[in-house]
């Protein structure tokens, strides 16, 4: 099995730590006032789980073998068959992408998205730097961004891509 990193970039970096400094100064507000129990406690667990949530579920690596790509997450995975997919690197992917459900840089970009260009695509990525756009056989398109692109599809073509222009 082939491994790709996908590190987090400087904006999803500095939007995962401001938001985790803006929920704690939240929580310590919340919880230093004359707040009844019933409201600073709710809100303090809502808060945490959030930010639990996104990190658990932000992606950490790809892998590769078999004929699938494995998109690793901090917990669980997600498995793409890459025999007959269409590949291509792609680095105005993530320009005018809007989200519809998921995840907009906090510790990742994952989710639903769309755009104009694309239309539906599911994104899985911690940065938008090297953008590859991948269409399985059946199912909605993925767009993820190995740290190395030309490796990753040269992998995927060995897998069972087929390579576009």
């Amino acid at each position: 099995m082939k491994t790709f990193a996908t590190t987090m970039s400087n904006t999803v970096r500095w939007i995962g730590i401001t938001t985790v400094v803006l929920v704690i100064m939240a929580i310590a507000v919340v919880m230093s006032r004359d707040a009844p129990a019933t409201l600073g406690v709710p809100l303090a667990g809502i808060l945490t789980l959030a930010l639990a949530l996104s990190y658990a579920l932000s992606p950490l690596r790809y892998e590769m073998g078999g004929g699938r790509l494995v998109i690793r997450r901090q917990v669980g995975r997600t498995t793409v068959e890459l025999r007959g997919a269409i590949i291509h690197a792609d680095t105005d992917a993530f320009n005018g992408l809007v989200r519809v459900f998921g995840n907009g840089g906090f510790f990742a970009f994952d989710g639903l998205f769309y755009s104009r260009r694309l239309g539906m695509v599911k994104v899985a990525s911690r940065h938008r730097d090297h953008g590859v756009l991948i269409q399985p056989p059946s199912g909605r398109k993925i767009l993820v961004s190995p740290d190395d692109p030309e490796a990753f599809i040269a992998a995927a073509v060995g897998e069972g891509a087929l390579l576009s222009s």
